[in-house]
């Protein structure tokens, strides 16, 4: 039941990978000679530059706000989560509107300082500070996690020796914290692979904006999905590499009971709240305040009815694909799977987290391509098309959010399951406990942080998805996602600013109770 449950889950992707049986041999010519080799470039360019910026930037301020005590820092710690909330695409059209040629900061450049123009667009390294930008929180939430819980005595240990701070970060805490931050690299590289948004209003070309203009422009699913392919292979080949160089070595670790191992003081804790929040501003509080300032300037002409039609629908979608998505991710984290069968199961769960690697677009070319291949087979056998019963559907568009999250969810659940001792199962079978009573009254309270964590993050994502549900909302089912981009795309930023300042203010909301949760559970340990 687990495996075909994830197989489910993992059809999308199957779908995709099997779309190799029926090559298009013509275009496909046209996109590997003429396209393919500059859509490597450029997507490898991005690859890097993000991967490289959110490893240096995240990790650090993990390390700042655990290790180091600095004035602010209690308050900066958990502002520090908030960027999570604002949606790449709103970060992007905010940068444009104000840095822009024509934006008032390089008006204000050329008419008071001399500064020729610029275009923001020339080049890769601001669509990069952008990706760092909003994608940060994913390594510095997970480094955070495990920096906290390294063994002070190590910590001490390596001042006792005579290293300093930055020896101790490099040499004891960065190597124990690996995992935490090539889990959180893994997620960014994903987010960038599969990002349309951004790319989109930087008109910077990826395999992304190739999948879309395949399926969009030339009308062929079957190379939009071979694209998208590659993008799985990649992602197969990120995960793997990090498992092999990995190799055997353990990264055991206990809680720091809120310990700081350093106190900058002076000049020098002054210049370390300076760094900080000077990330802060960037990421989150300065976009935030040309959000009020663009929506308080429209709002009055552009409130309406539909706005609260924007949000109940995507509160609805919100709500209903968080709860399906922490619900399959539980069964599916569950200790005590069958051993008999559990490399298969691993395989088929490994399967089915590999969605966040795919665009949304994909992600809906793959499963309207399944349906119209599932219909003709239909059709062949005298019975009739389902095209129509299914296209449009909210139950598809839940579907692909389902698949597209299950990588957030099931992470933070198996992460609570794996704190489960065995003991506990032990002693609740010595004492005759079936197996749904060890469930109910073991391992769900245990895991309950785990889910209730991954279900947030899940509805921030679900809030904030773009592609997949332009492609299959039904008629006239918009969302805050598709207000937004849709007003952007066309250059309206005042506009476009009042359903990405909705947004935001529920995404920072579910940030906040998100940390609230990651507190209490720290507390508690």
């Amino acid at each position: 039941m687990i495996g075909a449950l994830a197989l489910l889950v993992a059809l999308p992707i199957v779908v995709v990978l099997l779309s190799w049986l029926l090559p298009e041999q013509d275009l496909w010519a046209h996109f590997s000679q003429n396209l393919l080799p500059d859509l490597i470039k450029s997507t490898a360019i991005l690859l890097l530059g993000v991967g490289f910026g959110v490893i240096l930037l995240g990790t650090t301020l993990a390390y700042l706000v655990v290790m180091v005590e600095f004035p602010g820092r209690k308050w900066l710690e958990w502002a520090l989560f908030l960027p999570f909330a604002i949606p790449a695409y709103v970060l992007a059209f905010i940068y444009l509107g104000v840095f822009d040629y024509s934006g008032y900061a390089q008006v204000w450049m050329r008419e008071n300082l001399g500064i020729a123009g610029f275009d923001i667009r020339a080049g890769s390294w601001a669509i990069i500070l952008t990706f760092v930008l909003v994608f940060y929180p994913y390594v510095y939430m997970m480094t955070r996690a495990s920096f906290k819980r390294q063994k002070i005595s190590l910590i001490e240990a390596g001042k006792l020796l005579g290293a300093g701070p930055f020896r101790v970060f490099f040499k004891i805490a960065l190597p124990l914290a690996r995992p935490a931050a090539a889990a959180g690299l893994l997620v960014t590289l994903m987010e960038t692979l599969a990002d349309f948004g951004v790319v989109s209003l930087f008109n910077y070309d990826t395999f992304t904006t190739a999948i879309y203009s395949a399926w969009g422009d030339f009308r062929s699913i079957e190379v939009a999905a071979q694209l998208a392919s590659l993008l799985v292979l990649v992602a197969f080949f990120l995960i793997y590499f990090e498992k092999r160089a990995r190799g055997q070595a353990k990264y055991y670790s206990a809680n720091i009971a809120n310990v700081r191992p350093y106190h900058a003081k002076g000049l020098t804790g002054w210049l370390i709240t300076v760094f900080v929040f000077g990330v802060f501003m960037l990421s989150f509080a300065m976009p935030m305040l040309q959000l009020v300032i663009w929506a308080w300037e429209v709002f009055a002409d552009e409130w309406s009815a539909k706005y609260i039609d924007l949000i109940i629908s995507t509160s609805s979608l919100t709500i209903i694909a968080a709860i399906l998505t922490v619900s399959i991710a539980t069964i599916l984290a569950l200790p005590g799977r069958c051993k008999n069968s559990s490399i298969w199961l691993s395989g088929m769960i490994r399967l089915a987290t590999l969605g966040y690697a795919l665009p949304g677009s994909v992600m809906a070319v793959g499963l309207l391509y399944g349906i119209n291949q599932i219909s003709a087979v239909n059709i062949y056998f005298g019975g009739q098309s389902i095209n129509h019963i299914i296209y449009g559907s909210i139950s598809l568009l839940i579907f692909a959010y389902v698949s597209r999250f299950m990588a957030i969810s099931y992470s933070s659940i198996e992460a609570s399951a794996q704190q489960i001792k065995p003991v506990f199962t032990q002693t609740a079978r010595l004492l005759g406990a079936s197996r749904m009573r060890l469930i109910w009254q073991v391992y769900l309270p245990m895991m309950m942080p785990g889910i209730l964590a991954g279900g947030l993050l899940v509805a921030i994502d679900v809030m904030k998805e773009l592609p997949a549900t332009y492609l299959l909302r039904p008629f006239g089912w918009d969302t805050l996602a598709i207000q937004t981009f849709e007003l952007s795309a066309e250059g309206l930023f005042e506009r476009a600013a009042v359903p990405a300042l909705i947004m935001v203010v529920f995404g920072a909301l579910l940030m906040m109770i998100f940390n609230h949760l990651d507190k209490k559970s720290y507390d508690s340990n």
